[in-house]
């Protein structure tokens, strides 16, 4: 069965919410998307892999502490760390900045693209967990993703203009988690730097036929944020803003 927990929901200012980060609990792994803030939770979990979305601060500032809290942790085993072509340099670099690889009995951190990162191998018993990265209208090289294990899809869009194509790979899927970084007055300024509002992640929902939808990368003011899910909620019922370090 795949669940999944926030580790945060707000956007580029992390507010009491914490900025948006997830972790995916499937039968054979963890899978960190983004690493910003609860970076205990994906320490406890022993997270078997790490996925960036993108190179934006809000979305990649914890992970030199995460891998530190993780050698500190007593892990000998690699971590693959995972991100879209053309991000590796930047990840190669801003780690180099805190020497890990020079920490004594540090273990192996792969930087690795490609667009299906498969932890069937990592531990035994039941569905593998797979996620399956997509482009993204944001930066150069941001990504989406889908994680599936069995017959659970989750959509999770990271930051990103309106989809306009459902993609194959999107097909089934029970989940839906999107951005929704404003409301739809602001909806020309939103599109022009690459985000959502709550109204375009409903009518997302719509077109999947998901049966839930998470709104993410919110506002940080709680009012701000109740306008966003009644424009969601107007269009999709089954809206809603999650949980923090609760297991969905």
């Amino acid at each position: 069965m795949l669940n999944f927990m926030f580790l945060g929901t707000n956007g580029s200012m992390q507010g009491d919410e914490g900025n948006t980060s997830l972790l995916f609990k499937g039968s054979r792994g963890t899978v960190l998307v983004d690493a910003s803030c609860g970076l205990g939770r994906a320490v406890a979990a022993d997270v078997d892999a790490v996925v960036l979305t993108h190179e934006h601060i809000d979305h990649v500032y914890g992970l030199p502490s995460l891998i530190h809290q993780l050698w500190l942790s007593g892990r000998r085993r690699a971590l693959d760390i995972c991100v879209p072509a053309g991000m590796e340099e930047f990840v190669h670099r801003f780690l180099e900045v805190f020497s890990l690889q020079e920490k004594k009995n540090m273990f192996d951190f792969r930087i690795r693209t490609g667009r299906i990162v498969s932890l069937e191998t990592t531990r035994q018993g039941g569905y593998p967990t797979m996620t399956t990265l997509f482009s993204t209208e944001h930066t150069e090289t941001s990504v989406g993703l889908v994680v599936r294990e069995g017959e659970d899809r989750v959509v999770y869009t990271s930051d990103t203009r309106p989809i306009r194509e459902i993609l194959p790979c999107m097909a089934g899927a029970q989940v839906l988690i999107h951005e929704a970084s404003g409301c739809e007055a602001e909806e020309e300024i939103l599109w022009k730097k690459g985000h959502s509002n709550g109204a375009d992640a409903a009518r997302l929902a719509e077109r999947l036929g998901v049966g839930r939808l998470y709104l993410c990368h919110l506002p940080e003011t709680q009012e701000l944020r109740k306008k966003v899910l009644e424009e969601a909620s107007a269009i999709f019922p089954s809206a809603c803003i999650p949980p923090v370090g609760k297991l969905l």
